[in-house]
């Protein structure tokens, strides 16, 4: 499936919109910063179980794509958030991946409010939630916050504030805990989260799918905790059987180096993409 980092998050939107229908649906949307799709094959049933799992009981491919303009965190993370490319008149805009100026927000940098799917979910009385491991995704929590979201006209005002909560760890285990123990009474309906191991570790030591190696290392523990997840929302009444969990990442990383800002690498562009959940067709490839 050859599909933009930002038309996979419309498929989030349309869930999150769906929600509103349907009270009990959850979605979980994860980013695994940095995470290449043919780490899952490297890695093999044993070392990479969850992702293997959700190849049996879900749907997937690893063959997604990033936005066709940057292969870089916030530009990325920014076309999943608002449905949009980068760059032209109808794209978000936000080039820059440094965390954010204080005052520096989608909309000023495009010039007009620039809506996510945390708007949609939000302003149809959904709960939202942003777990973030990298402190520049402060960008979104300000981008719809009190002072810079817009307007609820959808119904009942649910407020300008886009996203309910907003946590921010870079340790990923403790990050993932935090989320995992909203399960039990007041999970958000709508949940990003972010998890930066895979970039962080191409970036020391690059990337390198050679076994052993500190990315391939990373690459499991991100199995790992998509694991624990996973079997935490079987093991929560409240959720079970009603969440839908979709996995991608912003970038891959080229082979041989610590970076991936080259958009015409196939390593760079090409990520995965995981769907688990209610309904979803099991063991299917897109």
């Amino acid at each position: 499936m050859n599909s933009t980092a930002f038309r996979t998050l419309l498929l989030v939107s349309t869930l999150a919109f769906a929600a509103s229908f349907a009270r009990a649906e959850k979605v979980i949307f994860i980013s695994a910063d940095g995470f290449r799709p043919d780490a899952v094959d490297v890695l093999g049933p044993t070392g990479a179980p969850t992702f293997h799992r959700i190849r049996t009981e879900g749907a997937y491919t690893s063959n997604a794509r990033t936005d066709i303009t940057y292969t870089i965190t916030l530009p990325n993370h920014s076309c999943m958030v608002t449905s949009r490319g980068v760059i032209g008149k109808e794209g978000h805009n936000w080039i820059s991946n440094t965390d954010p100026m204080l005052g520096q927000n989608l909309h000023r940098n495009h010039k007009g409010y620039v809506a996510s799917f945390f708007d949609v979910a939000h302003d149809n009385g959904l709960r939202t939630a942003l777990y973030a491991s990298k402190s520049k995704f402060s960008l979104y929590d300000d981008s719809y916050s009190v002072k810079n979201g817009a307007a609820d006209v959808t119904g009942e005002d649910n407020g300008k504030d886009k996203i309910d909560v907003f946590v921010e760890n870079d340790d990923t285990s403790q990050l993932v805990d935090q989320l995992i123990a909203t399960f039990k009474s007041d999970a958000a309906d709508v949940t990003m989260l972010h998890l930066r191991d895979c970039d962080s570790a191409g970036h020391a030591e690059g990337w390198n799918l050679t076994p052993g190696t500190p990315y391939l290392q990373a690459a499991a523990k991100v199995d790992s905790m998509l694991g624990k997840l996973l079997d935490a929302i079987n093991a929560s009444p409240q959720i079970k059987d009603h969440t839908w969990v979709i996995l991608t990442a912003d970038h891959g990383g080229l082979t041989g180096t610590k970076g991936h800002g080259e958009h015409d690498e196939r390593d760079n562009f090409t990520i995965p993409f995981y769907v688990w959940g209610p309904n979803v067709p099991a063991g299917t490839e897109l």
